[in-house]
């Protein structure tokens, strides 16, 4: 009976806060990568070629922005899997 009633450590309620904060992070680029979309899907536009250039400056320092956090994040996310991966396997080798 004592076998049976194993106690199995759960998910620290901090790693739950840095998944819900990297969520929080990731929708935030919801509205730029918006503008960056009807950038690049508006072909209809009127073309002049200096607000063009400036656009395209724009939003290629946005993009560029968006692309190193994006890494950042998913560098990060990548380690706290890893991290829980590991505690699980270590929690679980201590059980049994």
């Amino acid at each position: 009976m004592k076998n049976s009633a194993k106690c199995i450590k759960a998910i620290p309620y901090q790693e739950i806060l840095n998944l819900r904060d990297l969520l929080e992070r990731l929708e935030s680029w919801q509205e730029p990568l918006k503008v960056l979309e009807s950038y690049f899907t508006n072909p209809t536009a009127p073309i002049n070629k200096k607000q063009v250039v400036r656009q395209y400056y724009a939003c290629s320092q946005l993009f560029q922005t968006f692309n190193l956090t994006y890494n950042d994040l998913l560098a990060e996310a990548t380690q706290s899997l890893e991290i829980l991966v590991q505690q699980q396997t270590l929690t679980s080798y201590h059980i049994e």
